[in-house]
């Protein structure tokens, strides 16, 4: 009978284990958007160019928790001979109003982002990855246009 229930408890230890394993796994995805962005220009020094924008557009997601979100992100940037570097902070909406939050920086040919946090389906998420900008449309004075793509991996640690 001692042995049964030591035999029963491991089990359970063993399947809570399995579980919170399972829970914790890594998932990979890959996703791809297209966003607007108005641009200010905050300060410029020679042939450099300090600046900020607010973006806004749609991604996309394979084999992650959904198919589509919104994302709005503040966006701080460089611009120099040199190229663009840029930081950013975003939130990103599922159409049944559940948000993570990432952050992003690194040049528009090669960034890398992660999770920060987030609500609903996406409480307890982690992870993150790399992307790059594409397709850039013609700027206008204070205004573009673009679409990217990435790939990246997340954890749900509920």
């Amino acid at each position: 009978m001692k042995h049964m229930k030591m035999a029963i408890l491991a089990a359970a230890i063993a399947g809570a284990f399995a579980a919170a394993a399972a829970a914790s796994a890594e998932t990979p995805f890959d996703m791809k958007g297209c966003l607007a962005n108005e641009s200010t220009v905050l300060d410029k020094v020679g042939d450099v160019t300090v600046g900020m924008n607010v973006t806004r557009g749609t991604m996309d997601f394979v084999g992650a928790l959904t198919d589509k979100m919104t994302h709005d992100c503040r966006v701080l940037w460089v611009a120099s001979k040199a190229g663009l570097e840029f930081t950013n902070r975003c939130v990103n909406i599922d159409k049944d109003g559940d948000k993570h939050f990432t952050m992003a920086s690194g040049t528009p040919k090669s960034f890398q982002w992660r999770f920060l946090s987030g609500s609903g389906k996406y409480a307890g998420i982690s992870g993150g990855g790399t992307g790059e900008i594409h397709s850039p449309y013609p700027r206008g004075s204070n205004f573009g246009a673009s679409c990217w793509q990435g790939r990246g991996t997340y954890t749900l640690n509920r």
